[in-house]
């Protein structure tokens, strides 16, 4: 299923870990567990591979759900206001890292996991 969502603001926390991702509002029809995935995404009619986060973020005492997309080799050419995407793969829970540090080191290693596929 493919979902259409508005970019939104964010606490710019990805780009410092070095995966700058598009926040997201949550679609009033999503459905979708808490989790990471892989997930298909076009910008501007090219169609990329992402790793989508939604859900509570642990590690930055954050409780409320966010939904974000970080996009795998996508250089910002123009300003985005909208990302279409479409959920590819469940990979893992949402866990909770004892740092950032942590948490990029397996982000790291979701993106290894979603080039595979």
């Amino acid at each position: 299923m493919n979902y259409t969502s508005t970019v939104i603001g964010g606490a710019g926390r990805g780009k410092k870990l070095g995966f700058p991702t598009f926040n997201l509002e949550i679609p009033t029809q999503f459905t979708v567990a808490e989790g990471i995935y892989g997930v298909a995404v076009d910008i501007a009619g090219v169609r990329y591979k992402g790793a989508m986060h939604f859900g509570p973020i642990p590690v930055f005492n954050n409780p409320k759900p966010s939904l974000e997309i970080f996009v795998l080799d996508y250089e910002p050419t123009n300003p985005v206001t909208t990302l279409t995407f479409e959920i590819i793969k469940f990979l893992r829970p949402i866990q909770n890292f004892s740092s950032p540090q942590e948490l990029a080191a397996q982000i790291a290693k979701d993106v290894t996991n979603i080039r595979s596929f």
